[in-house]
């Protein structure tokens, strides 16, 4: 697929991913908001209001850089800065964490394809 449309599919899932709705729904960030108190990415007293305040950040700050992300034949997208959000086509969240070495684990040997700075795909 080409660049452009690559960055298109991205433009349109992002802009539903603004809507902050998770896959699974209300029980999907109930059960993601205790895993990330459990890791200590959040502290104890934290909210889903807290977590969900965590994507927004990285979906709103120019600096974050988009990925591709193809596991099992599903197309997810990658907004990272301190924190990942991973969305879906349809802009559905699918996780937020902060990971360990990004350098590492956005690396393209493991799928990750760089699509570039936020900044350069939302105008």
């Amino acid at each position: 697929m080409v660049m452009e449309d690559r960055i298109e599919r991205f433009r349109k899932a992002y802009e539903k991913a603004l809507a902050c709705q998770w896959k699974g729904g209300p029980a999907s960030i109930t059960s993601h908001l205790q895993r990330r108190k459990k890791r200590g990415h959040l502290p104890p007293d934290a909210t889903e209001i807290d977590l969900i305040q965590k994507g927004v950040e990285v979906l709103q700050s120019a600096v974050s850089t988009v990925y591709e992300y193809i596991p099992s034949g599903t197309l997810y997208f990658v907004v990272h800065e301190e924190w990942a959000v991973f969305f879906d086509e349809e802009g559905l969240w699918d996780t937020a964490f902060p990971p360990d070495v990004p350098e590492r684990y956005f690396a393209s040997t493991k799928g990750y394809k760089l699509l570039g700075k936020l900044s350069e795909l939302i105008p």
